[in-house]
């Protein structure tokens, strides 16, 4: 027996074509221009100036307030990400320190370009950054999950910039589990339905919430109204996409154990250890292939403890710096 469509060549062609105009629609509607929506003014403090700086991978948008020592705060790669995930923190260093924190490129408000940048171009823009506003003083840099792998970059290339550094769940997601607790588990498929998902059920509130509640937080109710809003406002912006499809890509890029011994700078790494998927073997690693190196463990922290439990993590960064400037005023 002939299948039905086969004995009426009209209904296959119409099969046919409604599946041609699925595809077409998917595509047309993961790949069409969506409307700017305005981020919320919660993503910074309100007593932090918000600036833009141009470097020649694009424009930054930053927060900064304070004077002393320039601390700056770099947020990590994941769904939604930007200068957000440390604003609970940063805010408590501002009265002694002049705090900035940007939005990297590709993140927040920042320029989004299409094209993929790896760690090399982010560094790069970082560094043009810095040189531009903080007038040759050596910063102390934060930085957390991947965007660690970016901060040791520019140590081993920049030392002058770089005084110390703390990391949080310093990290190359190794593993599909770890993807999956930064929001970055993506389907494999053509490029094209990789945006279509992004924007259709990936960059939505109601999947960014249950994401935050399994696998970010510690505690589901620790989850805010307000770190939904903006991690979704973030993901919605047109071409947030980019840069983390570019990652996804070209993840090998952001893998620098080869640069490691050329960092001078102290590292102190804090690890949270109720991330899931994350293991703290990972940190002791890196600190066996570090010239300087110290490791924190956070008991009862997860991957997104700046957003959770930032009194803790300040306490955390805030008794190592102190630190460090005890010996150093010492010496």
């Amino acid at each position: 027996m002939l299948p039905h469509w086969k004995k009426n060549p009209m209904l296959g062609l119409g099969i046919g074509v409604g599946l041609v105009g699925a595809v077409a629609l998917a595509v047309t509607r993961g790949t069409r221009r969506s409307p700017r929506e305005p981020i919320p003014d919660a993503i910074s403090p309100t007593i932090f100036a918000t600036r833009v700086a141009q470097t020649s991978k694009g424009q930054i948008v930053y927060h900064i307030c304070g004077s002393g020592e320039p601390l700056v705060f770099l947020h990590g790669y994941f769904l939604g990400a930007s200068s957000y995930e440390w604003s609970k923190v940063y805010s408590h260093f501002a009265m002694d320190r002049e705090v900035i924190a940007p939005d990297l490129i590709g993140f927040g408000e920042s320029e989004r370009p299409s094209q993929a940048m790896d760690a090399s171009d982010i560094a790069d823009s970082i560094a043009e950054l810095l040189r531009q506003i903080v007038a040759g003083r050596p910063v102390a840099l934060v930085a957390s999950g991947i965007t660690c792998q970016i901060a040791l970059l520019l140590a081993s290339r920049h030392p002058e910039l770089i005084s110390r550094m703390v990391l949080f769940m310093p990290t190359t997601l190794r593993t599909p589990a770890q993807s999956h607790a930064l929001g970055m588990g993506f389907a494999q498929g053509l490029p094209c339905l990789k945006r279509f998902i992004y924007r259709n059920h990936l960059a939505r509130a109601p999947f960014i919430k249950n994401w935050l509640m399994r696998a970010g937080f510690s505690k589901p109710e620790n989850v805010t109204d307000e770190t939904v809003n903006i991690l979704t406002t973030c993901a919605q912006q047109y071409g947030a996409e980019h840069a983390i499809l570019g990652f996804l890509r070209n993840r090998r890029r952001f893998h620098v154990e080869d640069r490691l011994a050329n960092v001078a700078a102290p590292v102190h790494i804090l690890w949270p250890e109720a991330a899931k998927g994350f293991d703290l073997a990972e940190a002791s690693d890196l600190c066996s292939k570090l010239r300087n190196p110290s490791l924190q463990p956070l008991p009862g922290a997860a991957a997104f403890a700046p957003m959770e439990m930032p009194a803790e993590i300040s306490a955390a960064i805030s008794q190592w710096l102190d630190a460090g400037f005890s010996k150093a005023n010492v010496a």
